[in-house]
């Protein structure tokens, strides 16, 4: 694969009006303080994107041109040159409030993941190596996902976690993790299963047991499951049904959202809640999901549907997280990433 070139920024360049968002056609007659305003505005974009610069060469080694990103009211965004699904965001404020690139591993030069996922990848996938990388850092995820060039297998470096690689589509899994599966999805689905589901993916992490995964999808039921090789144990399992109400989330009290979850999660993943305590998302991307923690037990997570009951629970045995939205293979800076199950 070519290396893309590097143009270097020797200086911060005066932006356009039209990249900066606002009019720069000021009439003779109008009052001097529009004058002042438009000044500070450049002045503010400018110092934002040798942020922006500043932050890019502090994770990549290089230094690229900037032009103008997303715009959004209170925020402005960049975007490298010659990169269209960048997301560079910082408030007006200064303070940084998303960043997430997509680089190919040869053209990092530096900066402070290549070391990391280096001696990762040697740890996790002996004899392979790095791509594609995708660095995002934000209130929601810090750290990288990276993948090789085949993009069936990805390791992910997470602040303050273990890091953990994830193996796409591998060999059959054991005969007793296969009928474990078989019993599982079966119970899911109850016994409406069509031929033909298969092995998706596995976990797998350094020193821990190997965690192989399922997704089961029919025309009215999509189904996705856990299972550790080592207890057969479920760590995760979620149902959701294509014909699924519209209604809006009933307004149900702590303690019927605790008893149905009791309830759920013994018949959906044979986990005793017991001694747990719950706690309901509070913001509108999380309002659906509780988590449930225990001293001494590891931290379970659920979805409520709108009716209150569980459709989907996942058991951070390890502190590893197992859904399927967050495993996507990166592919190349200039693609858009590839799920790798539509």
């Amino acid at each position: 694969m070519n290396r893309k070139k590097m143009i270097p920024i020797l200086g911060v360049v005066l932006l356009s009006g039209s990249l900066l968002g606002y009019q720069t056609v000021v009439q003779a007659d109008a009052p001097n303080t529009v004058n002042i305003n438009v000044s500070q505005v450049a002045k503010l974009d400018q110092k934002l994107m040798q942020q922006a610069q500043d932050k890019l060469k502090e994770l990549t080694g290089n230094t690229y041109t900037l032009i103008e990103g997303t715009a959004m009211k209170g925020f402005i965004g960049f975007k490298r040159e010659d990169f269209k699904d960048d997301t560079i965001i910082y408030k007006e404020n200064g303070k940084l409030e998303n960043i997430g690139i997509k680089i190919n591993y040869e053209d990092l030069n530096g900066g402070k993941y290549q070391t990391e996922l280096e001696k990762t990848w040697e740890a996790l996938f002996p004899g392979e190596a790095p791509k594609y990388v995708r660095i995002s850092e934000s209130i929601y995820f810090v750290g990288t996902i990276s993948s090789n060039a085949k993009q069936n297998k990805q390791v992910y470096l997470k602040k303050d976690e273990q890091a953990y690689g994830v193996n796409y589509a591998p060999d059959n899994a054991p005969a007793s993790v296969q009928k474990k599966a078989d019993q599982v999805l079966s119970k899911l689905t109850n016994g409406k299963v069509k031929n033909g589901a298969k092995l998706d993916r596995v976990f797998v992490r350094d020193g821990k047991p190997t965690v192989y995964q399922y997704k089961y999808k029919s025309k009215s039921i999509n189904a996705s499951f856990a299972i550790e090789e080592k207890t057969l144990e479920l760590l995760q399992a979620g149902v959701h049904y294509s014909n699924g109400k519209d209604a809006k989330t009933k307004k149900l009290t702590s303690d019927t959202l605790m008893k149905n979850a009791m309830r759920d999660a013994k018949t959906m993943i044979n986990f005793d809640l017991k001694g747990y305590k719950g706690a309901r998302g509070t913001n509108a991307w999380d309002n659906d999901q509780m988590t449930f923690t225990k001293k001494g037990a590891p931290t379970v997570t659920a979805t409520v549907d709108a009716a209150g009951s569980f459709n989907d629970f996942i058991v951070e045995k390890y502190g590893q997280y197992l859904a399927f939205n967050e495993n996507t293979i990166v592919g190349a800076p200039d693609e858009e990433p590839k799920l790798l199950i539509d």
